[in-house]
């Protein structure tokens, strides 16, 4: 009896009746809820509220306008009215939200097509202020060179693109060395117009900023090589400011364009391998050799002292080593020239007497010494041609 009564007592407890009756209690409290939120969305769409968009601030700015109207009463007065406002709420905003829409996608295309415009230009005056690739894309390699020798005015007519003096510059970009290609001559023309014929074209594909300088003495006394490439590197860069510079003697013929007429880190013998030898001494530094105006300054240019052939590139080959530079060079299958046929020169009798001294001279015999006298310069089509005295 004691039993059944306790679990009678229990049945009737608030916590049994919520555990039986949860379902329900549940469904009651998600009704009320629903009530409550139908019962504040009639408020709001009474109240009329609405965003409107202020074009002179470009915010977004609230407006409303409210009833005094009790909630109860609008509850039973509004029912009809809510769908038509929602409605036209939803077609109003609809437009709004398409006109701002169809604004931004005009400001975008605005936008973009000034872009457009902007890198276009930007890219159209820009590309030639660009630095030329490090390898130039045109490079052939092995060359097949020209011995005929057209004529001067026959070389001019197949070089439109060349300034006067024979300068040229890339174009569509800038050029990533300015080198000055220094020729001592004399009495060689079929030579010149040889090596024009086959340097213009190369020195193109490498895209240099270069310009070519023959230089030659006056009267015919005995040739002196390396104060005329002292000359050339002074005259030169009065009237441009290089960085490399090229001593090319006109018979020597390059027999590959991947051999790159640049600025070297170390002074470059550049004529490895000729057709009629391949280096055959380890200082060689003749023939054709590369400079920057680094080097040049620090060694003291070429000395003046070597009348007729031969021994100026040796001693220069010294100044470079006693300088704290080393003697860089291309590979032999690269750095290859084809000689020119000329007739011998007679070697300097002293040659070797003023080579033995070079050492005790290269602090006051070279650039800081050099005394000249210029007779003319002209600017022709394929080169300047530097004509001197010697005082």
């Amino acid at each position: 009896m004691a039993k059944s009564s306790w679990v009678m007592n229990a049945s009737l407890s608030p916590v049994f009746l919520c555990r039986q009756h949860f379902y329900k209690i549940l469904i009651i409290v998600v009704l009320v809820l629903l009530a409550a939120q139908y019962s504040l969305n009639v408020f709001f769409y009474q109240s009329n509220t609405y965003f409107s968009f202020n074009s002179s601030s470009s915010w977004m700015s609230a407006k409303s306008t409210t009833t005094s109207t009790k909630l109860p009463t609008l509850i039973s007065k509004t029912q009809r009215r809510i769908s038509e406002n929602v409605s036209s709420t939803s077609r109003k905003s609809g437009r709004r939200i398409s006109d701002k829409r169809q604004l931004l996608e005009n400001n975008a295309r605005n936008i973009s097509h000034e872009k457009i415009s902007s890198s276009s230009s930007s890219s159209s005056s820009s590309s030639s202020s660009s630095l030329c690739p490090l390898v130039p894309p045109k490079l052939v390699g092995a060359l097949k060179v020209w011995t005929e020798a057209p004529s001067l005015s026959k070389l001019e007519k197949m070089h439109p693109e060349l300034e006067l003096g024979g300068r040229f510059k890339p174009k569509g970009c800038r050029s990533r060395h300015r080198v000055a290609i220094i020729i001592p001559y004399r009495d060689r023309e079929t030579h010149l117009r040889i090596f024009l014929h086959n340097l213009h074209p190369m020195l193109q594909r490498q895209q240099l900023d270069y310009g070519i300088y023959v230089i030659e003495q006056v009267p015919k006394t005995r040739f002196n090589r390396a104060m005329l490439m002292n000359i050339g590197f002074v005259e030169s860069l009065k009237q441009y400011d290089y960085q490399c510079f090229i001593f090319h003697d006109v018979d020597l013929i390059p027999e590959d364009d991947r051999n790159l007429y640049s600025c070297p880190e170390q002074p470059r013998h550049m004529s490895v391998a000729i057709d009629v030898f391949i280096l055959p001494y380890e200082i060689l530094f003749g023939g054709v050799c590369a400079l920057n105006k680094t080097h040049m300054q620090k060694v003291n240019g070429f000395s003046n002292m070597f009348w007729g052939w031969g021994g100026e590139d040796d001693d220069m080959s010294n100044r470079v080593t006693m300088s704290g530079y080393h003697i860089s060079r291309y590979q032999a299958n690269i750095a290859r020239y084809k000689m020119l046929k000329h007739k011998k020169q007679d070697p300097n009798p002293d040659r070797y007497n003023i080579l033995y001294k070079g050492k005790q001279r290269i602090r006051n015999d070279g650039l800081n010494s050099l005394k000249y006298k210029r007779r003319d310069i002209l600017l022709k089509r394929l080169y300047t041609w530097l004509t001197y005295y010697f005082s």
